[in-house]
């Protein structure tokens, strides 16, 4: 089978079991799930939409498969890697925000046993001699996934596809994974200019798109719209297992929530101590990679104090979060 990346080009899968698991149910779904979770509600010439607001959460797992091959994890790590994001609701971690989740955004995670359990996928690993439970266990995977403040090959996946073009080039995210290498079942910097390169790349991420005014407040309002709709019975809690486009034409027709979703896009903010109109926070995301140096691991912030500092200020600022005055354009 040959697929077609934007990152890695045309690649061969090969795995029988990897070709049967993409053409599963959870995983089409995720072809019509956007890794923004608000791509759906903004017009082209919305400040985010140059973020390649359509990449989707099949896109980032496939993704995250071809990373794990690289590094070499095993068929049960790279399976879990294609499997992980298939709980995911329909606007990705908006709905975070409906639930009280929006530091942790980890309420699909509550729900990735009962999409595993309801699908055809516990046959399919069957059938291919893979133990359902041992994939199952996301976090128990060192490649696949890590807390805070490490890389992963999730956190370096989705890194990437959001900003291709943006404000990283495809030679340059192929030159940072040529730096990378696995050490003791973690994924570590060779040499602590690529790690500060990808350090510093991510932290511009985070400030423009993943972690801001703006980003924290439409999450806010669009959670506000869901909640909305839960009370009016227009959508129940199920509906945020189907996907961006079926639960936007729910909300869309009631006319009240077709009101305020056409705010949505009109929405701009400006940060503001004492008159703001909403206090708003998110998920402050960052790394501080692990450098191989001598056989012995150091982090980026033990050895570039300027960094340390940076972070140090940047954790600090998004902790408080954002004291916003809403202007509608």
């Amino acid at each position: 089978m040959i697929y077609r990346d934007t990152i890695f080009g045309e690649i061969e899968i090969e795995e029988p079991i990897v070709e049967e698991l993409l053409k599963s149910r959870p995983l089409q779904r995720l072809k019509k799930i956007t890794m923004s979770g608000f791509s759906v509600f903004l017009t082209r010439d919305h400040p985010f939409m140059k973020f390649n607001p359509w990449f989707t959460r099949f896109e980032h797992s496939v993704g995250v498969y071809l990373l794990l091959r690289r590094y070499n994890a095993s068929l049960e790590e790279r399976v879990a890697g294609l499997l992980h994001d298939i709980s995911h609701t329909a606007f990705s971690h908006v709905v975070d925000h409906v639930f009280g989740r929006e530091m942790q955004h980890d309420y699909h995670e509550s729900l990735f046993h009962k999409v595993l359990s309801s699908s055809e996928i516990p046959d399919i690993l069957d059938r291919h001699g893979l133990n359902v439970n041992i994939v199952a266990e996301v976090e128990k995977f060192g490649l696949l996934e890590r807390e805070i403040p490490d890389i992963c090959v999730d956190r370096i996946d989705y890194f990437f596809r959001s900003m291709l073009n943006v404000t990283i080039t495809r030679e340059w995210a192929i030159r940072e994974l040529n730096s990378i290498v696995v050490f003791r079942d973690r994924l570590v910097f060779k040499d602590i200019k690529s790690a500060r390169s990808f350090a510093y790349k991510y932290l511009e991420a985070n400030e423009k798109l993943y972690c801001n005014a703006l980003q924290a407040t439409l999450y806010y309002k669009i959670a506000e719209i869901l909640k909305l709709a839960l009370e009016k019975g227009v959508i129940v809690e199920e509906d945020f297992l189907s996907d961006d486009f079926t639960l936007y034409r729910k909300l869309s027709s009631d006319e009240e929530l077709r009101s305020l979703i056409r705010l949505i896009n009109r929405i701009r903010v400006v940060e503001d101590n004492e008159n703001f109109d909403l206090w708003v926070k998110s998920k402050i995301r960052y790394v501080d990679p692990l450098i191989l140096i001598d056989d012995k691991l150091s982090r980026l912030s033990y050895l570039d104090n300027k960094f340390k500092k940076k972070l140090e200020d940047y954790i600090k600022k998004r902790s408080r979060g954002f004291k916003v005055k809403i202007i509608y354009i």
